[in-house]
């Protein structure tokens, strides 16, 4: 499949695997995409990127990382997730300041299953982050596009459910909001 992806795709990929790297990640997740996609805002050229740039989101960089953050502290819980438990009196934050205390920071954070152990710098996919990358497929096949872009990925992380999709559509790049972004056209390309 990785022949499909366009060249912004593959710097996205391969970017999430550089994140994941740094993280010393046993996997490469939804948030590592996420994060990748965000690094190509700076050039601002990819379409995903520039429709992450027409919606505010390079202002909001340090927020929307901060909650992906946080959601991963709270072992993968969004703020939907805390403000219905909280509804039925639980209060998330303590939960996990209880849990800290007895098991270090970010106990919640820490990925689960077993380790696999491959060879130096080989990290696979999660499951969510296979899933998005099958998504992405879909939807440029959906659209006619011959290519897997970085908007595609991009439309792949806001279409699933979970953590990234959420805080993404809580900073404003819902699955709606990246869709009008990408339906204004720029010079260089036509309306689709």
């Amino acid at each position: 499949m990785f022949e499909k992806f366009s060249q912004d795709a593959r710097a996205a990929v391969e970017g999430a695997v550089g994140h994941a790297e740094r993280a010393d990640a046993r996997t490469i997740t939804e948030e590592h995409l996420l994060l990748a996609l965000l690094d190509l805002l700076d050039p601002g050229e990819a379409p995903g990127a520039r429709a992450l740039l027409a919606l505010g989101v390079d202002r909001r960089r340090t927020e929307l990382t901060t909650a992906l953050r946080e959601a991963r502290r709270a072992g993968g819980l969004s703020r939907a997730d805390i403000a219905a438990l909280a509804r039925l009196g639980i209060d998330v934050g303590e939960v996990v300041a209880r849990v800290e205390e007895a098991h270090g920071p970010d106990a919640l954070a820490a990925e689960r299953g077993p380790r696999r152990w491959w060879p130096r710098g080989h990290r696979t996919f999660s499951r969510e982050a296979r899933s998005v990358l099958v998504r992405a497929l879909r939807i440029a096949q959906g659209r006619g596009d011959r290519a897997i872009g970085d908007e595609h990925l991009l439309l792949g992380l806001a279409s699933g459910p979970g953590v990234v999709a959420d805080v993404m559509a809580e900073h404003g790049a819902s699955w709606a909001d990246i869709e009008r972004a990408l339906a204004v056209p720029w010079p260089g390309r036509a309306a689709s």
